[in-house]
């Protein structure tokens, strides 16, 4: 049988190299995938002769069944209240956990330190630091091999404000004999989201990310130029920190977690330029109309003269909708995913357009 067509339109994908759900447009452009015994059972006679027998018996039947009921409604509710305890213990923990999270110290507060020696330790460097005031974190890069570092760190202050004049005074500094580097860091703090219900609006979507982990800042849902009351499927979360936004990606990367229905794509989103908008970080392509038994291989070598893949995520298909699965192409480059949506490219899946 012919395959169905697989069309395929940019979605908006900011990540780093991502997943990617998955966690990641504006143009509008698709190109073609040309897609027992019972006792009373006994002889009368010994029914007359041992009456009283029995309705005794009866009795201490019917006093056995009720005890038994009670012991069974006793055993339901000592469960249901163990249940009840994990779940108070669980939602503790969770917000125990947030709590924690949101203590760190917010995006901006690290600072990139190069030309450090390369058998300095974490200490030294914190020592050094904090001169100019609080040091939360040390991370000497290594190599994997190597008991030497990289030659830089990254260093955590605990406020932005002590980031930027640790910048103004450790740049240049001289620490150990050697003249060293200090500038902005740009640690990950937004997650691309994709694969998101058409018809939500940024409170629906603002509800569900908030109720996964804590510090969302910031939430871009992009929206469909051509129908103002939808959106294109994906967006842009801000979080208060790395450790909340990781800490989320991890939960919304579960298999069994959904958007509605929609088993969503999240990786990590570019860092944001003042003069950047969501469009022009576009990384990913969305494919439609796949085949049902379509492969992230067979996906990937498809796409991949365009340029470097760094993911290629399908999501299960809905029931009954099997025969027309969706995919999403993550490149390293934008360049390589708007070359993916020119008119004039044509794809093939075992020998269909």
């Amino acid at each position: 049988m012919p395959r169905p067509k697989a069309n395929t339109a940019a979605e908006s994908v900011e990540s780093e190299g991502p997943s990617e759900p998955e966690q990641a447009v504006e143009s509008d452009e698709r190109v073609d995938l040309d897609e027992d015994n019972d006792p009373e059972e006994t002889m009368e006679e010994e029914v007359e002769y041992e009456e009283v027998e029995v309705e005794e018996e009866e009795e201490e039947i019917e006093e056995e069944v009720e005890e038994e009921v009670e012991e069974e409604d006793q055993d339901n509710e000592n469960a249901n209240g163990a249940d009840a305890d994990e779940t108070k213990l669980e939602d503790g923990d969770e917000k125990k956990k947030h709590a924690e999270l949101l203590d760190r110290p917010p995006h901006g507060s690290e600072v990139y330190i190069g030309g450090i020696p390369h058998d300095v330790s974490p200490e030294d460097l914190k020592d050094f630091c904090e001169s100019v005031g609080e040091v939360t974190e040390v991370r000497i890069m290594k190599g994997k091999d190597s008991s030497e570092n990289k030659g830089f760190a990254f260093v955590t202050f605990r406020s932005v404000e002590l980031a930027s004049k640790a910048i103004d005074e450790l740049n240049n500094a001289e620490f150990k004999g050697r003249k060293i580097k200090c500038s902005t860091s740009q640690s990950k703090h937004r997650l691309f989201i994709g694969n998101i219900p058409r018809s939500w609006g940024e409170e629906d979507l603002r509800k569900v990310v908030s109720e996964v982990g804590p510090g969302v800042t910031g939430l871009e849902l992009v929206k469909d130029m051509k129908n103002s009351s939808n959106n294109r499927g994906f967006a842009f979360v801000e979080y208060y920190n790395n450790a909340c936004a990781e800490y989320s990606r991890q939960k919304m990367m579960n298999p069994e977690f959904r958007l509605g229905d929609n088993a969503p794509t999240v990786s990590w989103a570019d860092p944001k330029n003042a003069d950047s908008s969501a469009a022009s970080q576009v990384k990913a392509v969305y494919v439609k109309n796949l085949p049902k038994d379509v492969t992230q291989d067979q996906l990937k070598k498809l796409f991949e003269h365009h340029g470097k893949i760094t993911k290629v995520v399908l999501p299960p298909a809905k029931p009954g909708q099997e025969r027309n699965r969706i995919g999403f192409v993550h490149f390293a480059e934008r360049s390589c995913a708007m070359k993916a949506l020119k008119n004039t490219e044509k794809y093939e899946l075992d020998g269909d357009y």
